[in-house]
Order: C-alpha cells, then structure tokens, then sequence
C-alpha cells in the first residue's frame, strides 16, 4: 500500500514538472518540424535546456518536497472553512475527522462517513493541497501526518532529519498552532458561571461545513445527470425503468465567491461557487377526505372544485367549436381531453371515499342521496344495505346525476347550447366508466379478512 501511495505522489509531482515544461516543449517540437536550419535548431535546443534546467531541478521530488513543507503553513485543510462566512476573515478554520453514527440524532457533519476535506490558501498553493489530499486504497498522506508519521515521503529520502523536517511542516496544513476567531466571523458570547461567580464566556464561532455541503452537492448533482438523466427520461415518457427515480426538489442555491470561487476554498471551486439548499417549506395542504353524510349528493362543491381546470378548458373547447366541426377528431378530443379526465376525477374521489371506515351511509343523520351512498360505502355491513347495492339501479342515476351536474358546470348560453343529446352521451359515458369501476372494485367477502 505505502509504495502505491508513494508511487501516486511521484507521479503526480512529475505531471507537474511536465505541465510546467509543456510550453517550452511545443515551442522547441515547433521549431524542429518547421526548420532544417543547423543553427536555428541548436538555437531552439538550447533555450529549451537552458530554461528547463530549473525546472528539472526545482521538480527534483526531494527538492519539491521541501520547497513544499516549506509552504504548508499558508494552508489549511478542513472541513469546516472560515471563508464561507467571511472572504476577508482571518479566523481559525477546522479539520474535523472523528466519525460517530451511533449516538448522533442530527444530520451534521459527524454522521458523515467519508469526509471531503477542503483547503483554505490563495491560489498559488492549491497544488500543494492537493498533493496531500491524494488517496490510495483509503490513505492519504493526511491520515499518515495525523497519525505523527508520513511513511509514503521516507521513499524520497534516506535522511531521517530531513523527512521528519517535512512531517512537521506539512502537519501545520493540519491545524492551527493557535485557535483564533476574527471581527469579521460570526461570534456567539456564551455566558458561562464560574466558580468566583465572575461573569465570562465561552466564544462560539460557527463555521460552515464545508464537507457537508459538498457532500449533499454531489449527491444533488449525481440525481440530476448520468443514469439518472435516462431514468426521468423514462418516467417522462411513461415507460417501466426498474431503477428508482430520485429527486431532490425545490432546491436553493446560494453561492460563494462570486466571479472567483477558488478565493474561498478549493472545494467551492470544484463546486463553482454553488451551495444547494434543500427545501424546508411546510407540505401542501390537502383536504381531509371525509365521509359527504352532510351533502345531499356527490357532486358538491368539493368535486367541482378538484375538476375546475378540466371545466374551465372544456367550456373554452366548446365555445371555439364551430357547427360544422362534427367529426372524429372533434368527438376524439372532446371525450379523452375532457369527459374521460373528469370521470377519472370522479372515480379517484369515489375509491378515496370507499377507504374510510364504512357504515356511516346507514347513520340517521345521512343526508347523502341513496344511489349515491350505495356506490361510495361499498363495504357497510348492513345486509338490507348491500342488497340494495347488488341490484346495481344506483348505476344509471349516479349516471345521470353526473350528466346534470356537467351540464349545470358548462352552461353558457351566449356561445353555445347544450340539450337533452349531450345529457344522454355524458350519462352514457360515464355509465360505462362507473361499470368498469365497479367491476374492479374487490367486492365485501374479498375485501373482508
């Protein structure tokens, strides 16, 4: 595991060494494609090797390393960043590693099992953040400093002073020597009772957790492209896709950084600049569904109220219907764009009422018509009840009852008149939905236990 390690920080040093000798490569192969001029090459050749040098040098792993160690005071990795409250402050950020789920009732920071950890510094020293931020196999050079050793850097040295010189600079990456707050964080004066009854405090700083919201962006982020992308696709088109379709929706994003998010931390510029916010509005209110023993029929102003946009379309669908549009389309559009959605409304309310409790259609104080009562409380015990019911006579008046009410719902005599032909196909139609209904509908010794 330590060579692997050791192996990925090399490697990563020589991807740098050769980012930094890119330009001066291309401007040399530039040269030797172009050129068959003796001394335009040497010349080109001699600029590479002259400006080169350094950079092989400086690159040089033990070279890197010091010069590194050297810079990791100016860093500071953490999960909780100082820079989100403030981008002038110059408070104490925070590496918390512990992990504990067990004894924890709060989503926090804690609950996380991996924690992305960020880095606080200018721009100039993100490399050298990154470095020690590189994994393998679950181990970083982090977990080697915070357990007092850097095992994977004794492969670049034999000089045992020099590799406990970069352990202990590169640990002030970890931690501040001297915890601090600063005027321009958020400070909390916790009042707090000593034992000579002097007044102090405690200084509460809260800090933004880094780690936590990056942790909700990628698992935001992750719900929203890749395979899920194909999986609301599917949903959208109404076709089976075994795989869940996860959401998070109504989110809010608050961004930090504005034009230049790496100037808070590295983290807020693999996020670029964006924090998601999950919603905490309260949920939508939705009527309680209760048995209609004080209305006289089923189609009340409740119903009328849950069909209204259904209503409202279909009035403007006949009030732009000319007298010579009488064909399929027409009739097409009119009863699955319009009937047959308010039916499905219909049946949906009615199967929500049939889950209630039953026996409240034989309670005296019922007002609720007897056709009507023997369709919605399809499970009442009473025998003389469910006789009634098995006739099935409730069928063609519930029927009917549906066509007087739409007919009473689309009125409008200044643009069109609807008479007795429209009320017999609206009964007809949903005469037949209510049949289909109630022949799915798990009769009383099946629904029975």
């Amino acid at each position: 595991m330590e060579a692997t390690l050791t192996q990925a920080l090399a490697d990563y040093i020589e991807q740098r060494k050769q980012a930094k000798l890119e330009p001066f490569q291309k401007a040399l192969n530039k040269v030797l494609e172009k050129s068959e001029n003796e001394i335009e090459i040497a010349t080109a050749k001699a600029e590479y090797a002259e400006k080169s040098a350094s950079i092989e040098e400086s690159y040089k792993p033990v070279v890197w390393l010091t010069d590194a160690a050297k810079k990791a005071k100016y860093i500071k990795l953490a999960t909780h960043a100082i820079k989100f409250t403030h981008s002038d402050a110059k408070a104490s950020s925070i590496l918390f590693s512990k992990t504990d789920m067990e004894n924890q009732s709060f989503l926090a920071t804690i609950s996380l099992k991996e924690k992305y950890i960020d880095a606080v510094c200018s721009a100039g020293f993100l490399g050298i953040a990154k470095f020690l931020k590189i994994e393998v196999n679950g181990e970083s050079l982090i977990t080697q400093l915070q357990q007092n050793h850097a095992q994977a850097l004794s492969a670049f040295t034999d000089n045992a002073e020099l590799l406990q010189t970069w352990v202990d600079d590169f640990k002030l990456a970890l931690v501040d020597e001297k915890l601090s707050s600063h005027n321009l964080s958020k400070q909390i004066y916790f009042p707090i009772k000593s034992e000579s009854n002097d007044v102090e405090y405690h200084l509460l700083c809260p800090l933004f957790s880094s780690a936590l919201a990056h942790n909700l962006h990628k698992k935001v982020t992750g719900t929203r492209f890749g395979d899920s992308k194909d999986i609301r696709d599917a949903r959208r088109a109404n076709k089976y896709d075994e795989r869940i379709d996860v959401s998070f929706p109504d989110t809010a994003v608050q961004t930090f950084g504005g034009a230049h998010p790496k100037n808070i931390s590295e983290l807020n510029q693999e996020r670029q600049g964006n924090n998601f916010l999950l919603s905490c509005k309260p949920p939508t209110f939705q009527a309680q569904v209760k048995p209609p023993i004080n209305n006289t029929s089923l189609f009340n102003r409740q119903l009328t109220f849950k069909v209204s946009g259904y209503l409202r379309d279909f009035k403007a669908f006949l009030s732009n219907l000319k007298p010579e549009e009488n064909n399929f389309k027409v009739r097409y559009k009119r009863d699955y764009h319009f009937i047959l959605p308010i039916l499905d409304q219909l049946m949906i309310h009615a199967a929500n009422i049939q889950t209630l409790p039953t026996g409240w259609a034989t309670e005296s104080h019922c007002k609720l018509k007897q056709a009507h009562a023997l369709w919605l409380d399809v499970y009442n015990p009473h025998e003389s009840f469910q006789r009634e019911r098995e006739k099935l006579d409730w069928q063609p008046v519930i029927a009917a009852d549906f066509a007087s009410w739409l007919m009473k719902q689309l009125k409008n005599d200044e643009k069109y008149r609807l008479g007795d032909i429209e009320h017999a196909y609206f009964s007809k139609v949903c005469l037949h939905q209510l049949k289909r209904f109630e022949h799915n509908t798990p009769k009383l010794a099946e629904a029975q236990p």
